[in-house]
């Protein structure tokens, strides 16, 4: 593939590593950004469910199920608190958006001393997008519009993993998102053509909005790729793993373009990361596998491995049963009787 006159390009035998607006062409035609939160969203194949409108008057408390997902939404008027058992409550503001990921179950009131009351209950109950609380007369004291990501569950671990149970992003924090949700806010309100279609957008722009502008200071004490971005060092080894998984995965030269020595670098990958390069390295690897086997099923084993770097069907059907626990033709029948 011929690369741009100026491209700054770093030949590490195995490793390409050039600009942010490249990509590598490997085997015979795959493409991957360079960008792992790019290379992320595209295996996840997000959809999104509105599912939460509340507009609320007066003093109220509701208990909400553990969510087995990741939820979002945005405190469009007024304050609530959100409390986890055995937790500080946190206070979310107008303007406010927030993540609830694996999060166990929760509290949300305008007053903690207020009866609890279910949740999914009284959303069961209440007619149409919204639910109503308190008395029905007058302008909602709190408005909250909320929703939900579906992801491919073969590839929701690659977020759901590096996200706390609660992620408030506040209204004054640099970012789209909340420009974003001011938006989603306005689009709820309004019921105009292609709805559903605009509102999905918004959510997945958010989603977007919300992985690139993590305060890394609320995932200091988590570790994962995402917040490992942010590393100088580490930040450019891991854009070498996801631009060209195809290369031979050599530690030394990882290393080398972190500008690290191998030890310090094989160190300061795994504390931040949670796992060795190598082990990345073949996870990334055999997520693009596990996509492309149920994803392009015409496609053949062989052509498979060969896309991405290896020799032969068998030491990728070897890597593969190592890292899923099954062959990579079993996982493809697996996956075609469940579709």
């Amino acid at each position: 593939m011929a690369l741009p006159p100026n491209d700054v390009i770093m030949r590490l035998r195995g490793w390409t590593c050039h600009n942010e607006d490249a990509t590598i062409l490997y085997g015979s035609y795959m493409k991957h950004p360079g960008d792992p939160i790019e290379g992320v969203l595209a295996l996840l194949r997000t959809e999104t469910v509105l599912s939460a409108r509340i507009d609320a008057r007066g003093p109220w408390a509701l208990r909400f199920d553990a969510c087995p997902h990741v939820k979002f939404g945005t405190i469009a008027r007024g304050r609530v608190f959100v409390s986890f058992e055995r937790k500080r409550p946190q206070v979310l503001e107008a303007g406010d958006v927030y993540v609830l990921c694996n999060a166990p179950s929760y509290l949300v009131a305008s007053d903690l001393d207020a009866p609890v009351r279910p949740a999914e209950a009284l959303f069961r109950r209440a007619p149409g997008e919204t639910l109503r609380i308190g008395p029905k007369r007058g302008v909602a004291e709190v408005q909250i519009i909320g929703g939900y990501f579906n992801f491919d569950p073969q590839h929701a671990h690659w977020v759901t993993s590096v996200l706390p149970p609660l992620l408030r992003i506040p209204a004054t924090a640099a970012g789209a998102a909340h420009e974003l949700a001011r938006l989603l806010v306005r689009e709820v309100g309004e019921n105009q053509a292609a709805r559903g279609f605009v509102l999905d957008r918004i959510a997945q722009l958010i989603l977007v909005s919300i992985l690139r502008s993590l305060d890394r200071t609320k995932l200091r004490k988590r570790v994962g790729w995402i917040a490992a971005l942010a590393d100088p060092h580490i930040g450019v080894a891991l854009r070498c793993i996801h631009r060209d998984p195809a290369s031979s995965i050599v530690v030394g030269e990882l290393a080398r373009a972190a500008g690290m020595s191998r030890t310090a670098f094989a160190a300061r990958f795994k504390a931040l990361v949670g796992r060795p390069a190598y082990d990345y390295a073949i996870a990334w690897r055999m997520s693009l596998a596990r996509d492309a086997l149920v994803r392009d099923p015409a496609r053949s084993i062989g052509q498979i491995a060969f896309d991405l770097g290896y020799k032969s069907e068998s030491a990728f059907s070897t890597a593969f049963r190592r890292e899923v626990g099954m062959a990579p033709r079993a996982y493809r029948a697996a996956a075609s009787m469940r579709a």
